[in-house]
């Protein structure tokens, strides 16, 4: 049967136009992490019609990571991370131009980062989230912040030169994720709605969460605003 991929992406119509789909196939974007957060927005954002990534991630799958990471199986266990996301991306959208890096993102050069359009933060070590934040100014582009743990998350844009990813993690060597760890869902629902706020930034929604926090609470049910948009 002869599949034509350029209808694949049309049920996306209802929330962006078709202007929408040729940015979005255009659109380069390195993602950090491919765990609970990484895998599922790499998901999100081969089927919104994204059509170039870059996968970074040192690790390999572990049996701890079945709960909750969306391509962890029994058979993928002990396999690198960016290997299986490349193929299961592939599996979806084999027009897709996809690299990996199974490197730590500190060890990578920046030249051989050059020439993206965005980067997206799904790591968990809160110095790694400094680091891409000094990256994405270097580079002088947008960097998607994520963040979960427990029934918690938080998501928001940050610009070039932002200071808040700085100023909210300091010094700090773990995350909550190590006392609060992750069930099913929290990174799901986390990444989809990252995943949301990369559309926006897209289309230049004016709800887009740009150099602030939305921080989400799944127990009580309540989203707030946190920071400000001043850079």
């Amino acid at each position: 049967m002869k599949i034509d991929y350029n209808s694949q992406f049309n049920s996306n119509l209802g929330v962006m136009s078709e202007r929408d789909l040729i940015v979005l196939s255009n659109t380069k974007v390195i993602i950090v992490g491919l765990g609970g957060l990484g895998g599922n927005i790499a998901n999100n954002l081969a089927r919104l019609g994204v059509g170039s990534f870059l996968l970074v991630d040192f690790d390999k799958f572990q049996l701890t990571n079945l709960n909750r990471q969306l391509f962890s199986t029994h058979e993928n266990i002990d396999s690198y991370k960016a290997k299986i996301v490349k193929n299961e991306l592939l599996k979806i959208n084999p027009q897709c131009k996809i690299d990996i890096s199974i490197n730590k993102i500190e060890d990578i050069s920046i030249d051989d980062l050059n020439g993206y359009d965005y980067i997206i933060d799904a790591v968990d070590a809160p110095q790694t989230k400094i680091f891409l934040s000094v990256v994405s100014t270097l580079l002088n582009i947008p960097l998607l912040h994520g963040a979960c743990a427990g029934w918690y998350g938080q998501v928001g844009w940050m610009l070039p030169g932002c200071k808040l990813i700085d100023e909210l993690y300091g010094s700090k060597e773990y995350g909550l994720e190590k006392e609060l760890l992750n069930p099913s869902f929290t990174p799901s629902v986390i990444a989809g709605i990252m995943s949301s706020e990369f559309l926006k930034f897209i289309q230049k929604d004016n709800n887009t969460i740009i150099n602030q926090l939305l921080l989400i609470d799944l127990l009580t049910n309540s989203i707030m605003k946190s920071g400000n948009d001043d850079g």
